[in-house]
C-alpha cells in the first residue's frame, strides 16, 4: 500500500509540474504575441500631423525598415498592381525592393482623414526619376496604439 501510495504521489509530482510547464511556456507566447501586436507610433498619438510627418519622412528616405516597424503582423500590401496580404517580413522586402527601384525623390501630402470608425487614411504622392505614385496608408487605431493595416502604391 505505501509503494502505491508513493506510486500516486510520483504522478500528481509529474502532473502538477507538467501543467506548470505548460502555462509558463503559453503565458510566454502570449505575450510575445502580444507584444508584436501592440506598435505605438512615436510622437503624439492623438495628432494626425505628427504621424503624417513621421510617414512622410520614411517614404521620402526609402526606408522600408522604419516603415515596418509600424507594420501589423499581417498587412495588406499592393505594390503596383501585386495584392495580398503578407507578414510583416516579406512586406518589409516587397517595400524595400520597391525603393530600391525607384528611389524617392520628393514626397508631399495630400489628404490625410481621422474616420470614426477606428481608422486614420493618408494619401501621399511620391516622386521619382521615373514617375510619380500615390501611396496609400490605411492605419488601424487602438488604445494609443496604431499599426499600418494596408499600404498601396500605384503610379500616377
Amino acid at each position: 500500500m505505501l509503494s502505491y501510495m508513493k506510486f500516486l504521489s510520483y504522478c500528481a509530482f509529474i502532473l502538477i509540474t507538467s501543467l506548470f510547464v505548460h502555462t509558463a511556456a503559453l503565458g510566454h507566447y502570449l505575450r510575445e504575441v502580444n507584444r508584436e501586436v501592440k506598435v505605438v507610433l512615436p510622437g503624439d498619438d492623438d495628432s494626425l500631423g505628427s504621424i503624417s510627418e513621421e510617414l512622410k519622412s520614411y517614404l521620402k528616405e526609402g526606408n522600408a525598415k522604419n516603415m515596418a516597424k509600424y507594420f501589423g503582423s499581417n498587412l495588406t500590401l499592393s505594390i503596383l498592381g501585386e495584392n495580398g496580404v503578407y507578414t510583416k517580413y516579406q512586406s518589409e522586402i516587397m517595400l524595400g525592393t520597391f525603393f530600391n527601384q525607384h528611389k524617392p525623390k520628393t514626397v508631399k501630402l495630400t489628404q490625410a482623414s481621422n474616420a470614426n470608425n477606428g481608422y486614420q487614411y493618408f494619401t501621399f504622392t511620391l516622386s521619382t526619376e521615373q514617375a510619380n505614385y500615390r501611396v496609400f496608408i490605411k492605419i488601424g487605431v487602438g488604445n494609443n496604439n496604431h499599426s499600418i493595416e494596408e499600404l498601396r502604391i500605384d503610379k500616377n
